[in-house]
């Protein structure tokens, strides 16, 4: 019989734990983490690393939660893609939105898990 999960992700989680009391751990789940038809998944694609992401409410992507800021830039000028006025008023806008977001950027340990 073969082994169904590879613990090398523990030791890295509890590392990153032990070397960053501090930093808050915040859970992601992948698309193909849910088996619907079960209360509960085994998630074999276990992933632990230090990021960040947005930890606030927003309109640009409800759906979506960030930890990729050049996502995000993206998000953001898809979402006001219908402004009036030239290349760099645009980018200015853009640029003034992202600041008001800015303090909301958590750098956390993250622990992703998915099938």
């Amino acid at each position: 019989m073969e082994k169904i999960l590879n613990f090398e992700q523990n030791e890295k989680l509890r590392k990153l734990i032990s070397e960053n009391p501090d930093l808050p751990l915040v859970v992601f789940a992948g698309q193909d983490a849910c088996a619907y038809e079960y209360t509960s998944t085994l998630c074999t694609d276990v992933r632990a690393y230090i990021g960040e992401f947005l930890n606030c409410e927003q309109k640009i992507d409800e759906e979506h939660v960030f930890e990729d800021r050049i996502e995000f830039k993206e998000a953001v000028e898809d979402f006001y893609s219908d402004f009036e006025g030239t290349d760099a008023e645009f980018d200015e806008f853009i640029n003034q939105k992202l600041e008001e977001y800015e303090p909301y950027w958590t750098k956390c340990i993250i622990l992703y898990v998915d099938n």
